[in-house]
């Protein structure tokens, strides 16, 4: 067996897992790892569940579908920001499973409960790494570069270092900031002690990202954020949207006789919009459109009961779904709506629409507006109920252009190009890390 064919040893490690946490960097991930599994790779998934009724720091092994879970348990509040970023017991607890495992590389999908020191970790036991970016959390202390009033912050540039740019108003939220804690650094003013914290962890987050060879973006929308904020390389970063499984459709024809049948999903709180897409449904003839809402219901208990106390008849809370059964959730729907409110990646519901060609409606916004660029839907502004309405009004009374949609979407890609792709740039960095050692190992000398 030739070097570029021997199989690998990898490390899956992210945040939340399945089948406890629906997410798309969770669906993604063990998407991913189980095809690496199927292509002959030895695989074993990390991640954290907060339970308070294990001891904190003890583990539970699990098995979903044909992959080893190894999951460990936290009682995280964070009391501190830079708590979120040093995590010392998180990261010593995976320096023990690398040291037990031996992967040859490990693949971060998220660093929330582990925190970026996690990855210093993993290269301080001599192990290659890459990471696969889902969204902002190493930027952005709330994930979603949204302000602390839900209003979208530009702060992914290199900006957000004027005063008037600082992180001050999201910081507030923890119980205690320097100006709680009786800090030095809170005599000098709490809006320059909150953004020296902010400084620290992105600072942090640059020197350690300068150490992975190469990782992967979705989209180039947030690749160009981290670039522009000054933690990455741009050529440290390829552009690679996840793959999927399950069969491609072909469009099929609305009937113009019954209503359009729109479908949501994905989360239920508020950065998600799906309040502006109940908003939409109430504007218009329950006779012409009807609304089914995919998601759980019980993580987010009060914004939910605002969704139903606004829903019309035609809006129908259809709950939980195991992500195995997504064919069965979109099979009946004419229109996939997307209205998040902040920066989304690249959603995985758009290409799992555009995989049983089902056109999608999304915000003009972040990967959204990437996703779309080439066809495949429609863009409305983000956060318009009366837009999105007229959107989807239009589409209800004009059955073929909604055929036309449907059949105008991107070549989705198949899981097992993408596994493959991942291969070739686990090799890459894998021979980089080596590289890498050997050279400090000389400059030691």
């Amino acid at each position: 067996m030739s070097h570029s064919e021997a199989k690998l040893r990898v490390l899956t490690l992210v945040h939340d897992f399945l089948p406890a946490h629906v997410g798309g960097s969770e669906i993604h991930a063990a998407q991913l790892t189980a095809e690496l599994a199927r292509r002959g790779h030895a695989v074993r998934v990390v991640t954290t569940e907060r339970d308070l009724s294990r001891p904190e720091g003890s583990t539970r092994r699990y098995a979903y579908g044909e992959l080893e879970v190894d999951e460990l348990c936290h009682w995280r509040e964070y009391a501190d920001v830079a708590d979120v970023h040093r995590e010392p017991l998180s990261a010593e607890i995976l320096r023990a499973k690398l040291r037990e495992w031996k992967p040859d590389i490990v693949h971060f999908h998220h660093l929330a409960f582990f925190g970026p020191r996690a990855l210093e970790v993993a290269l301080e036991e001599g192990v290659a790494v890459t990471a696969t970016l889902h969204d902002y959390h190493l930027l952005c202390d709330r994930a979603t570069l949204l302000r602390a009033d839900d209003s979208i912050c530009a702060r992914g540039s290199r900006r957000w270092r004027a005063p008037a740019d600082a992180c001050t108003d999201c910081l507030l939220r923890y119980p205690r900031h320097p100006a709680r804690s009786g800090r030095a650094e809170a005599e000098h003013g709490l809006e320059a002690a909150l953004q020296a914290v902010a400084i620290e962890r992105r600072a942090l987050v640059a020197r350690l990202l300068a150490r992975v060879p190469r990782l992967i973006s979705p989209s180039n929308f947030l690749a160009e954020r981290f670039v522009e904020a000054g933690v990455l390389r741009r050529e440290q970063v390829e552009v690679l949207r996840a793959g999927y499984p399950g069969p491609r459709r072909a469009p099929r024809r609305s009937d113009p006789a019954r209503p359009l049948r729109i479908g949501y999903v994905g989360g239920l709180y508020p950065s998600k919009g799906v309040h502006v897409l109940v908003e939409a449904l109430a504007e218009l003839d329950p006779a012409r459109v009807e609304l089914s809402i995919h998601g759980v219901l019980e993580w987010f208990p009060e914004y939910v009961g605002r969704l139903r106390a606004r829903a019309g008849p035609n809006v129908r809370f259809a709950g939980r779904f195991d992500p195995l059964d997504i064919d069965r959730v979109l099979e009946p729907l004419d229109v996939l709506v997307v209205p998040s409110l902040w920066y989304e990646n690249m959603p995985l519901t758009i290409h799992e629409a555009w995989r049983h060609s089902i056109p999608v409606v999304a915000s003009d916004l972040g990967g959204m507006r990437e996703a779309l660029a080439d066809g495949g839907g429609l863009l409305v502004p983000p956060g318009e109920a009366h837009a999105l309405a007229q959107a989807l009004l239009g589409l209800a009374a004009d059955r073929e252009r909604l055929h036309a949609l449907a059949g105008s979407h991107p070549v989705v890609p198949e899981l097992s190009e993408i596994a493959e792709r991942v291969e070739r740039l686990y090799r890459d960095v894998i021979e980089q890390c080596a590289t890498a050692r050997l050279g400090a190992t000389h400059a030691q000398r």
